[in-house]
């Protein structure tokens, strides 16, 4: 018989043995580590968050943000108890950031850019101030300040666009126009740049320029402006007598001051027997709600839904005419620059029948904005409530289609002229020159696209301008005629030309 073999294992197996022992204890180690991070997260996620109701005072301002009048209660983490463990949490986070980034970080820049996040999920309205930001945010809305003069919003493409130059300022006088992408300032790409950081680098001393690249909206090519900033002085109302005995009243924008000068332009057109009047709101980016219904209150019969601003809940407000309609037809100019409080005056008298609507599609900007200050000298914009027009219409995202569309022609400038593909009064209709062609009858309010093609329709519009300004009507693209627009692009009759103000004169005498 054979005995059974009972020497010592190998000492190979023995170490193979051992490894797997360790790796077992390892993984049951981690296992164990793994459910006790998970139960500490949930129990951080499930532990109740106490709370206090702060009642915040209105603030109302102008520009353009639309302020509610109701007061806004806002509900606080506490500093005790329950949510330790998410301040820990947050400490935690910060200090591995200051202690593994590459680079120095403060630790005050950190906790303002957690404030800023918790509202960039939000719309585009609501936001955190830093204490420096606030304080321009402030001097900003109280009329005057140091810039260049155009209100700005953040947009759809990753920049911020223009809202509306102000009038008379040096981004009007630069020929900055609503719908302007902002991609650098100063060399610095602007990308993903928030309204309130773009302010910061726009504004700055008077007498300093602020260099701007612009993407315009129809334009291939970049656009260049030098804008020296200027004290900016914001004006609200300018009224005049036109031919025919129309009146004429513009608004600037719906601030503070606002009422009283209405209420003055309005006495002056009742002294006057006016019957017929314009009233210009392009390029006013809104401002104050109870201004925007003091004005609406004029021209639409005591009664009738002025508007309704739509809070979370169930506490909506409805406002209502409370004054017999003015004795006089109104028609209303809105263009892309008008927003919020000017979509309110203009859309309630469009969807109260009171009036007609002439210009170009509105901006848009159908939302309330509240803005409460903060212990840490900074503040919270925050969007409370949308408000709808009579029949529950929506501005937001839509904004005010005018009855009569007329699109105005762009005033040149030499940025923009610079900007155009060069034409050849003597090529005739070769394809830069049609595209060339094409753009400058564009800017002049022809319904042409600019494609470089020469077909039927392109042909039809210049037999318009070339019996519009007595040349032969033949449609063939002549040097005189190219040497004719080109002309009419830059005449002082064609800077002074506005086909909407000429569209409503038109209706009166209808």
């Amino acid at each position: 018989m054979t005995k059974a073999r009972t020497g010592k294992k190998d000492p190979k197996v023995l170490l193979m043995e051992k490894k797997l022992r360790k790796q077992r204890r390892s993984k049951m180690l981690k296992s164990v580590l793994a459910i006790f991070l998970a139960l500490l997260l949930v129990g951080m996620a499930l532990a109740p968050v106490f709370s206090q109701t702060v009642t915040v005072e209105p603030y109302r301002e102008g520009g353009h943000i639309l302020v509610s009048d109701q007061e806004i209660k806002i509900t606080a983490a506490s500093d005790t108890g329950a949510d330790v463990g998410y301040h820990d949490f947050i400490d935690f986070m910060m200090e591995m950031v200051q202690s593994s980034y590459y680079k120095d970080v403060d630790k005050q820049d950190l906790i303002e850019g957690a404030y800023k996040g918790i509202f960039g999920v939000l719309d585009p309205y609501s936001t955190y101030f830093t204490p420096s930001e606030y304080e321009s945010f402030n001097t900003s809305i109280e009329g005057e300040f140091s810039g260049i003069g155009a209100s700005i919003t953040e947009g759809k493409n990753g920049y911020v666009e223009v809202v509306a130059p102000i009038k008379d300022t040096p981004a009007d006088r630069a020929g900055l126009q609503p719908g302007d992408m902002i991609t650098e300032i100063d060399g610095v790409d602007a990308a993903g740049f928030t309204t309130e950081k773009a302010v910061t680098l726009i504004r700055g001393e008077k007498g300093k320029a602020v260099k701007l690249t612009i993407k315009r909206p129809g334009l291939e090519d970049l656009l260049y402006f030098n804008i020296v900033r200027d004290t900016i002085i914001v004006k609200s109302v300018n009224y005049e007598m036109l031919d025919g005995g129309v009146g004429y009243i513009q608004i600037i924008e719906f601030g503070s001051k606002t009422n009283a000068e209405f209420d003055a332009a309005m006495a002056f057109m009742a002294n006057k027997d006016v019957k017929q009047l314009v009233v210009d709101v392009r390029n006013n980016p809104g401002g104050l709600l109870d201004t925007a219904i003091h004005v609406s209150d004029y021209f639409i019969p005591a009664g009738k839904q002025i508007v309704k601003i739509d809070y979370k809940g169930s506490n909506d407000r409805t406002y209502r005419a409370t004054t017999a309609k003015a004795p006089m037809d109104v028609a209303v100019l809105v263009n892309g620059g008008s927003a919020s409080a000017s979509e309110i005056f203009s859309g309630s008298i469009q969807q109260t029948g009171s009036g007609v609507v002439i210009g170009t599609n509105s901006f848009g900007k159908g939302t309330v904005q509240n803005l409460m200050p903060l212990t840490n000298g900074g503040g919270i914009k925050l969007t409370i409530a949308e408000y709808l027009l009579n029949g529950d219409y929506h501005v937001h995202g839509v904004g005010i289609k005018p009855d009569i569309e007329v699109k105005a022609p762009v005033r040149m400038t030499d940025e923009l002229m610079a900007s155009l593909a060069p034409v050849n009064p003597r090529a005739g209709a070769i394809s830069l020159n049609v595209y060339g062609v094409q753009q400058r009858l564009e800017l002049l309010g022809y319904d042409i696209v600019a494609d470089g093609q020469y077909g039927p329709a392109s042909k039809a519009i210049v037999k318009q301008f070339q019996a519009l300004h007595g040349l032969t009507a033949s449609g063939l693209l002549t040097t005189q005629t190219i040497e004719e627009i080109t002309k009419a692009l830059v005449s002082d009759e064609a800077k002074s030309y506005d086909p909407q103000l000429e569209a409503a004169l038109d209706y009166f005498k209808k």
